[in-house]
Protein backbone atom coordinates (compact mmCIF):
# COMPACT_ATOMS: atom_id res chain seq x y z
CA UNK A 1 0.00 0.00 0.00
CA UNK A 2 3.25 2.53 1.04
CA UNK A 3 4.34 1.62 -2.46
CA UNK A 4 1.22 2.83 -3.91
CA UNK A 5 0.91 5.94 -2.73
CA UNK A 6 4.16 6.72 -3.64
CA UNK A 7 3.79 5.87 -7.07
CA UNK A 8 0.74 7.92 -6.75
CA UNK A 9 2.53 10.80 -5.67
CA UNK A 10 5.32 10.75 -7.08
CA UNK A 11 3.46 11.11 -10.62
CA UNK A 12 1.48 13.64 -9.09
CA UNK A 13 4.90 15.63 -8.20
CA UNK A 14 5.84 14.69 -11.95
CA UNK A 15 3.13 16.39 -13.91
CA UNK A 16 3.22 19.80 -11.55
CA UNK A 17 7.19 19.69 -11.82
CA UNK A 18 6.19 19.32 -16.19
CA UNK A 19 3.72 21.79 -15.80
CA UNK A 20 5.69 24.80 -13.94
CA UNK A 21 8.95 23.99 -16.12
CA UNK A 22 6.79 24.74 -19.18
CA UNK A 23 5.12 27.75 -16.93
CA UNK A 24 8.69 29.03 -16.82
CA UNK A 25 9.89 28.08 -20.41
CA UNK A 26 6.90 30.36 -21.62
CA UNK A 27 8.01 33.04 -19.52
CA UNK A 28 11.50 33.47 -20.92
CA UNK A 29 10.67 35.74 -23.61
CA UNK A 30 9.80 38.23 -20.52
CA UNK A 31 12.57 36.80 -18.17
CA UNK A 32 15.13 38.34 -21.14
CA UNK A 33 13.27 41.23 -21.99
CA UNK A 34 13.39 42.31 -18.29
CA UNK A 35 16.80 40.81 -17.03
CA UNK A 36 17.74 43.74 -15.22
CA UNK A 37 15.01 43.15 -12.45
CA UNK A 38 17.14 40.12 -12.16
CA UNK A 39 20.57 41.55 -12.35
CA UNK A 40 21.76 41.52 -8.61
CA UNK A 41 20.59 37.83 -8.56
CA UNK A 42 22.76 37.19 -11.73
CA UNK A 43 25.32 38.66 -10.07
CA UNK A 44 25.36 36.69 -7.07
CA UNK A 45 25.24 33.55 -9.12
CA UNK A 46 28.62 34.41 -10.29
CA UNK A 47 29.91 35.37 -7.30
CA UNK A 48 28.97 31.61 -6.09
CA UNK A 49 31.60 30.36 -8.95
CA UNK A 50 34.03 32.93 -8.24
CA UNK A 51 34.74 32.50 -5.27
CA UNK A 52 34.40 28.67 -5.31
CA UNK A 53 37.82 29.44 -7.64
CA UNK A 54 39.49 31.52 -5.34
CA UNK A 55 38.47 28.95 -2.32
CA UNK A 56 40.09 26.10 -4.50
CA UNK A 57 42.89 28.26 -5.23
CA UNK A 58 43.87 28.13 -1.42
CA UNK A 59 42.92 24.29 -0.97
CA UNK A 60 39.50 25.04 0.71
CA UNK A 61 35.50 24.76 -0.25
CA UNK A 62 32.07 24.86 0.37
CA UNK A 63 32.20 21.66 2.35
CA UNK A 64 31.10 23.17 6.05
CA UNK A 65 28.70 25.31 4.53
CA UNK A 66 27.05 22.73 2.74
CA UNK A 67 26.89 20.08 5.60
CA UNK A 68 25.83 22.64 7.87
CA UNK A 69 22.57 23.32 5.16
CA UNK A 70 21.98 19.88 4.82
CA UNK A 71 21.41 19.56 8.56
CA UNK A 72 19.68 22.57 9.23
CA UNK A 73 17.14 22.09 6.35
CA UNK A 74 16.64 18.20 8.29
CA UNK A 75 16.19 20.96 11.42
CA UNK A 76 13.71 23.59 10.55
CA UNK A 77 11.33 21.35 8.94
CA UNK A 78 11.27 18.87 12.23
CA UNK A 79 10.48 21.70 14.05
CA UNK A 80 7.79 22.50 11.50
CA UNK A 81 6.30 19.11 12.01
CA UNK A 82 6.21 19.30 15.67
CA UNK A 83 9.10 17.07 16.42
CA UNK A 84 11.51 18.48 19.12
CA UNK A 85 15.79 18.31 18.32
CA UNK A 86 18.39 16.13 20.39
CA UNK A 87 21.32 16.92 18.79
CA UNK A 88 23.07 18.42 15.99
CA UNK A 89 26.35 18.33 14.15
CA UNK A 90 27.94 19.31 11.59
CA UNK A 91 31.43 18.68 10.29
CA UNK A 92 33.38 19.54 7.21
CA UNK A 93 35.10 15.96 7.04
CA UNK A 94 32.87 13.54 9.15
CA UNK A 95 29.61 15.06 7.81
CA UNK A 96 26.59 15.76 9.71
CA UNK A 97 23.55 13.94 11.62
CA UNK A 98 20.65 15.80 13.27
CA UNK A 99 18.13 13.41 15.58
CA UNK A 100 14.89 14.00 17.17
CA UNK A 101 11.92 12.62 18.98
CA UNK A 102 9.38 11.20 16.61
CA UNK A 103 9.55 9.57 13.39
CA UNK A 104 10.43 11.18 10.22
CA UNK A 105 8.25 12.11 7.46
CA UNK A 106 8.92 12.70 3.33
CA UNK A 107 9.08 16.52 3.88
CA UNK A 108 11.88 16.14 6.75
CA UNK A 109 13.68 13.64 4.65
CA UNK A 110 14.13 15.73 1.56
CA UNK A 111 13.98 19.17 2.64
CA UNK A 112 17.88 19.53 1.95
CA UNK A 113 17.33 18.34 -1.57
CA UNK A 114 14.30 20.29 -2.24
CA UNK A 115 14.29 23.28 -0.40
CA UNK A 116 16.82 26.66 -0.89
CA UNK A 117 16.43 27.42 2.60
CA UNK A 118 19.26 30.72 3.08
CA UNK A 119 18.23 31.72 -0.42
CA UNK A 120 14.24 31.67 1.38
CA UNK A 121 15.60 33.53 4.45
CA UNK A 122 17.27 35.97 2.55
CA UNK A 123 14.16 37.11 0.29
CA UNK A 124 12.26 37.29 3.07
CA UNK A 125 14.86 40.12 4.23
CA UNK A 126 14.35 42.18 0.65
CA UNK A 127 11.23 42.95 1.59
CA UNK A 128 11.60 44.73 4.78
CA UNK A 129 15.09 46.43 3.35
CA UNK A 130 15.94 49.95 1.84
CA UNK A 131 16.44 49.99 -1.89
CA UNK A 132 20.17 50.32 -1.64
CA UNK A 133 20.48 47.26 0.82
CA UNK A 134 17.49 44.70 -1.26
CA UNK A 135 20.34 45.00 -3.91
CA UNK A 136 22.96 42.93 -1.63
CA UNK A 137 20.42 40.98 -0.49
CA UNK A 138 19.20 39.77 -3.97
CA UNK A 139 22.58 39.40 -4.90
CA UNK A 140 23.07 36.98 -2.01
CA UNK A 141 19.49 35.65 -3.11
CA UNK A 142 21.54 34.31 -6.42
CA UNK A 143 24.38 33.21 -4.37
CA UNK A 144 22.16 30.98 -2.02
CA UNK A 145 20.20 29.73 -5.30
CA UNK A 146 22.98 28.76 -7.09
CA UNK A 147 25.30 27.15 -3.81
CA UNK A 148 21.30 25.12 -3.18
CA UNK A 149 21.42 23.59 -6.44
CA UNK A 150 25.27 22.54 -6.75
CA UNK A 151 24.54 20.82 -3.23
CA UNK A 152 21.69 19.13 -4.38
CA UNK A 153 23.38 17.77 -7.37
CA UNK A 154 26.53 17.17 -5.49
CA UNK A 155 24.35 14.93 -2.63
CA UNK A 156 21.26 13.21 -4.02
CA UNK A 157 22.88 10.65 -5.07
CA UNK A 158 21.48 7.10 -4.77
CA UNK A 159 23.68 6.42 -1.63
CA UNK A 160 22.08 9.27 0.32
CA UNK A 161 19.43 6.86 3.06
CA UNK A 162 17.42 10.22 3.46
CA UNK A 163 16.41 9.49 -0.65
CA UNK A 164 16.30 5.31 0.25
CA UNK A 165 13.67 5.63 2.73
CA UNK A 166 10.99 6.81 0.81
CA UNK A 167 11.71 4.80 -2.62
CA UNK A 168 13.65 6.74 -5.71
CA UNK A 169 10.92 7.53 -7.38
CA UNK A 170 9.57 9.33 -5.04
CA UNK A 171 12.50 10.72 -3.93
CA UNK A 172 13.45 11.76 -7.12
CA UNK A 173 10.30 13.49 -8.08
CA UNK A 174 9.76 15.21 -4.96
CA UNK A 175 13.27 16.50 -5.89
CA UNK A 176 12.59 17.88 -9.12
CA UNK A 177 9.71 19.45 -8.88
CA UNK A 178 10.85 21.40 -5.84
CA UNK A 179 13.76 22.56 -7.08
CA UNK A 180 11.59 23.84 -10.38
CA UNK A 181 9.21 25.27 -8.49
CA UNK A 182 10.97 27.05 -5.37
CA UNK A 183 13.74 28.16 -7.25
CA UNK A 184 11.95 30.59 -9.63
CA UNK A 185 9.73 31.70 -6.90
CA UNK A 186 12.41 32.34 -4.92
CA UNK A 187 13.89 34.74 -7.06
CA UNK A 188 10.65 36.32 -8.11
CA UNK A 189 10.19 36.62 -3.85
CA UNK A 190 13.12 38.71 -3.70
CA UNK A 191 12.93 41.15 -6.57
CA UNK A 192 9.06 41.62 -6.78
CA UNK A 193 7.67 40.71 -3.65
CA UNK A 194 4.50 38.18 -2.61
CA UNK A 195 2.80 39.29 -5.43
CA UNK A 196 5.37 37.91 -8.13
CA UNK A 197 5.68 34.62 -6.32
CA UNK A 198 1.99 34.03 -6.15
CA UNK A 199 1.58 34.62 -9.52
CA UNK A 200 4.68 32.54 -10.46
CA UNK A 201 2.26 29.09 -8.44
CA UNK A 202 -0.86 30.32 -9.82
CA UNK A 203 1.02 30.00 -13.93
CA UNK A 204 2.05 26.85 -13.06
CA UNK A 205 -1.09 25.39 -11.46
CA UNK A 206 -3.06 27.32 -14.52
CA UNK A 207 -0.85 24.96 -17.21
CA UNK A 208 -1.96 21.88 -14.64
CA UNK A 209 -5.38 22.64 -14.49
CA UNK A 210 -5.36 23.44 -18.28
CA UNK A 211 -3.94 19.80 -18.95
CA UNK A 212 -6.26 18.00 -16.75
CA UNK A 213 -9.43 20.21 -18.61
CA UNK A 214 -7.85 18.91 -22.28
CA UNK A 215 -7.52 15.45 -20.82
CA UNK A 216 -10.76 15.18 -20.03
CA UNK A 217 -12.46 17.23 -22.65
Amino acid sequence: MKAFFSFIGAAVLLILGAAFAVALWNELPALAAGYRLYLYEGVGLLAYFALRIVLAIFGRNYEFLETFCHELNHTVFAVLSFHKVESFFAHADDGGQVTFYGGTNPVISLAPYSFPLFAFVTALFTRILIPEAQMVAQGLVGFFLMFHLISVLKEARPRQTDLQEYGYFFSYAAILFSNIFFIPGVAKLAVGGFPSAFVWCKTGLVVAWNWGIKLGS
